[in-house]
């Protein structure tokens, strides 16, 4: 039983590096605004805009994917996010107007819940019943680096592609490899975990929530790693249009965004050791720092040359989703791991539904510049008292664990 254990462990610890390729694995993620812009005739203030009912809807469904995921299995909302997310980006590949932008952004919402929190879980509980849960960290950095690295690899050719065979011609090609992502996760093997199947499906979610909620060192990782994706979201958002206002060719969008998934692949495979060295409190301080410094360079140096910038918020992403990653699931029992997981996604969600569209409003109304202060100022007022309410609750966490470590 227990070789039995190990072999579907090291199998799906596979599978999973190969979904996450293939989920990642976006062509068109390098050139998409352009092309909606150009060749779609559609403003990006709408375009962003159109992101505020996207990121609601994503907050809405993101725990409850979760505890779908709890309650049903995580390889079947795995498929079933492969399955929407093809028909997403098909459906960029036709869109012409507004009304059908938004339908395929609810799509894409439905698609990028369930993803969301259920992956993890399965491969976490996978190497628990292997008795190798402690290689996790290990995996999942690896596995944050396999996904900055399909970032890297699709977002260098699609930008040549574009050019070569037009940029409509690449999103719809793009839709090829999460369809193939479906196949992978049906072939995954899901280990027990405990879970009560006569347990009502909302009862679930709210139990999930409810831990979450209840253990204030979990709460607080939760809103902190929420915070700091949405910090490492918005130059995301930012970069093309600051290569379509300095006039970077379409061929070149890929070359200057391929570096900063580059600095982001070794920043990941690098953080679990930066944790152990600095430990997590001086890792997160010092991506703050990192992230801030981004933000304000982007803001301040009007030339091409700011670009460079945008290096900080990336290695402060890979340092980052590894390491929070690794401390909530140490943290989470297994048959709430998703709901709890997709906690995070959720509360990201909620911030990117007004963070967005106003990095869009700024940048057409006012100014690229503008739109990076307000991003910097925006993280300036949360993430401080964040971090000193996570290390408050985290001292009390090892004080309460500590007269029962020493308890006979």
């Amino acid at each position: 039983m227990h070789e039995n254990a190990e072999a579907s462990a090291r199998r799906n610890v596979r599978l999973y590096y190969v979904y996450t390729f293939l989920m990642y694995f976006a062509l068109w993620s390098g050139i998409w605004i352009k092309y909606l812009i150009d060749d779609r005739g559609f403003a990006l203030r709408y375009l962003l805009l159109m992101d505020l009912p996207f990121w609601l809807i994503v907050a809405a469904l993101q725990t409850p994917t979760g505890a779908l995921a709890d309650r049903i299995g995580r390889r079947q909302v795995m498929a079933g996010a492969g399955v929407l997310y093809t028909a997403t980006i098909l459906g960029f590949g036709f869109v012409a107007n507004y009304w059908m932008l938004f339908f395929d952004y609810v799509i894409w919402a439905f698609a990028q819940s369930m993803q969301s929190g259920a992956d993890q879980a399965l491969v976490y509980d996978s190497l628990r019943e292997a008795g190798r849960e402690g290689e996790f960290p290990r995996v999942v950095g690896r596995n944050f680096s396999i996904q900055l690295t399909a970032g890297l690899a699709s977002v260098m050719l699609g930008g040549f592609a574009a050019e070569w065979i037009g940029m409509s011609l690449v999103v719809k090609l793009s839709a090829l490899a999460p369809a193939a992502a479906v196949v992978v996760a049906v072939a995954m093997h899901e280990a027990p975990y405990a879970r009560d199947h006569a347990r009502a499906f909302w009862r679930g979610l709210g139990d999930g929530l409810g831990f979450a909620w209840r253990h204030a060192e979990v709460r607080y990782t939760l809103l902190i790693g929420s915070v700091l994706l949405t910090a490492t979201f918005g130059p995301v958002v930012l970069v093309q249009p600051f290569l379509i206002h300095y006039d970077v060719r379409t061929a070149l969008f890929g070359v200057y965004q391929a570096p900063l998934r580059l600095v982001a692949v070794v920043s990941a495979l690098l953080a679990m050791r930066a944790a152990r060295r600095l430990g997590v409190p001086a890792l997160l301080n010092l991506a703050c720092v990192v992230i801030l410094i981004g933000y304000l360079g982007l803001g301040g140096v009007a030339t091409l040359a700011a670009f460079s910038f945008f290096v900080l918020p990336s290695i402060a992403q890979g340092l980052t989703r590894p390491t929070i990653d690794t401390y909530l699931n140490h943290r989470i029992p297994s048959g709430q791991r998703a709901t709890v997981l997709s906690a995070m996604q959720l509360c990201f969600a909620l911030q990117v539904a007004l963070f967005e569209p106003a990095l869009g409003w700024l940048t057409d109304g006012l100014s690229l510049s503008a739109a990076f202060f307000f991003a910097a100022l925006y993280f300036v007022l949360l993430m401080p008292p964040l971090l000193l309410l996570w290390r408050r609750a985290r001292g009390e966490s090892v004080a309460l664990s500590a007269p029962a470590a020493a308890a006979p």
